[in-house]
């Protein structure tokens, strides 16, 4: 487990940040003698940890990277593929000698980054209908002048 979590937390710094400040709020309280959120905390360490263990050992990701394009009509190249896990290539350094990683956590980023919050509050509908409404007064104020 421990050398899942140093593999995780070398990449993941945020939630490494977040378990010291955990890990400091219980030493803290521990000085202050307050025993109930001492163990409330601590708890909440411990899930966090269990849960970023489970999510990340044994489990491996593929992504797909497409190829350049070519201007050769008989040369066709293949995509690349590139498998991540934690105890296997956690970090791959492609032939530019950049170092790619990709897990769950980039999975969960790219699901939220990808997110119409506009949409997602006020319904599917409501959001097209405000664009189409935009667009067309932005169309009609350009064919006024």
């Amino acid at each position: 487990m421990i050398d899942v979590l140093k593999a995780f937390y070398s990449i993941h710094y945020n939630f490494a940040a977040l378990s010291i400040l955990l890990l400091l709020l219980v030493i803290f309280l521990l000085t202050k003698k307050n025993f109930k959120w001492t163990i409330i905390f601590t708890a909440i360490l411990v899930a966090l940890n269990v849960f970023l263990y489970k999510r990340t050992d044994g489990k491996s990701w593929t992504i797909i990277i497409p190829p350049p394009e070519s201007s050769d009509p008989y040369f066709k190249p293949q995509p690349k593929t590139m498998t991540f896990s934690v105890h296997k290539d956690w970090v791959i350094v492609d032939d530019k000698g950049e170092k790619h990683h990709w897990c769950w956590v980039d999975d969960y980023w790219d699901k939220f980054a990808s997110t119409d919050v506009v949409a997602w509050i006020w319904g599917e509908n409501a959001s097209k209908k405000m664009m189409n409404s935009t667009e067309s007064r932005a169309t009609e104020a350009g064919n006024q002048n």
